[in-house]
This record gives structure tokens, sequence and C-alpha cells, in this order.
């Protein structure tokens, strides 16, 4: 049975993060921490099912609820200080949540702005732990994001929609000769992963989507990445 455990870490006197844990009253030896997009948050679709998927199976899901999008003070800053702002709050968060737990494996699941983060992670692995990627609309303009993922030495499923206004056809191109690296095209997918003007179409395409991710996690939830 899982417990689901809400709370607010703060970093700094501008920095107040929730945070909801679902856990399993039995000790678990996986775990996937969620990062959102910036107006695309962790009750959404993609969320609201990949951590049905996760639970499914029993896999412990920790959403990191950032509120960027409403912070005066971070609207204030330049890019590069907020880069380094959304990395130490998701780190802040994941190490004081997560504290005298002992997680084998972590599956680190990001969309949009929340591959930012992911990619300093990716390259620092201050709090991950035998990692594996699933990045859903990543900022692949962001050279960040895009070297993160071209230079992955952990397992990865990468999704973006080729309406995304994120999506070069040229470094998705790139990005598939990476072995290490499942690179999921959804046709007419925008940002959202959704069908403009087409909701059937939009469901289909989610339904795709969380079939990516369920083979990953089963694939990959008893591995050993790199």
């Amino acid at each position: 049975m899982y417990q689901i455990q809400e709370g607010n870490v703060k970093r700094n006197a501008f920095s107040l993060i929730p945070y909801t844990w679902f856990r399993n009253q039995d000790p678990n030896e996986n775990l996937c921490i969620m990062l959102p997009g910036l107006g695309y948050n962790n009750q959404r679709p993609l969320f609201h099912y990949a951590t049905g998927l996760c639970v499914e199976q029993n896999i412990d899901v920790l959403h990191v609820n950032y509120r960027f999008a409403k912070n005066d003070q971070f609207k204030k800053l330049p890019e590069s200080e907020q880069t380094q702002w959304m990395y130490k709050d998701v780190k802040a968060t994941v190490e004081e949540v997560l504290k005298g737990t002992d997680y084998k494996r972590c599956f680190l699941l990001s969309k949009s702005i929340g591959s930012i983060p992911m990619a300093i992670e990716w390259s620092k692995r201050n709090f991950i732990r035998n990692a594996f990627g699933i990045w859903l609309t990543p900022l692949l303009k962001q050279d960040l994001v895009y070297e993160a993922l071209l230079h992955t030495e952990l397992p990865s499923l990468c999704v973006i929609g080729d309406q995304d206004h994120h999506y070069i056809e040229e470094r998705v191109t790139i990005l598939k000769k990476n072995e290490l690296l499942s690179t999921v095209t959804v046709p007419n997918g925008d940002h959202s992963l959704e069908i403009k003007g087409d909701i059937t179409a939009s469901i289909d395409a989610l339904k795709m989507v969380m079939e990516c991710v369920q083979t990953f996690i089963v694939e990959n939830k008893q591995r050993r990445a790199r």
C-alpha cells in the first residue's frame, strides 16, 4: 500500500519548494523523481499517468512541485542564474526529502524546463544513483540539454513532438545515433505532446507516449546503469 506525503522544503528566504512523495509502506528499491514544466505541472496528463505506471511497477515517486513562474525573485534573474536556481531547488528538495532512504535505482523524469536541472544533474551526479532518464519534450534548443542527451552514458528515453517549438530535426537525427538513448518523435505533437485541434489524436499520442515510458521502465527497473 502506498502512502502520500506532502510538504515543503525551504532552501532560502525566497525559495519554498512543495513536494509530493508517493511511498510504499514497505522498503522499495526503485524511485522516480519527476520534474515538471513551467506551466505543465505534475497533475497534468503526462505526469498523472506516468505516476500511475510507476506505482503499478512498485516504484516510489517524488514530485518536485517547484513554482518558478510565480516567483518574482526568480523572474528578475538573468537566464544563467535562473538555471542555477532551478538546479539548487531540485537538489535541495531531493536531498532533504530522501534523507535516510536507500533506493538502489533512480528514474529521473522531466518535461520541458525540468530538463534543465536534469541535464545539470546528468553531469554532476550529486543525488542520482544508478540512474535512468526519461526526457519528455526536452529543451533541445538549449545546448546544455542537447549536450547532456548527446553524450549521455546513462540509459535514456527522449520523447518530443515534431511540432514542438524546441524540436530541431538535425539535432534529433544526431541524437538517434546514441545507442544508450531511445529517441521517439510524436508526429504532429506539440510541446504538450498533443495534436492541435484533434482530441482523439491527442489521446492516441498520450497512449503511445505512456507505452514507451512503460516499456522503458519495465526494461530497466532491475538493471544497473553505468
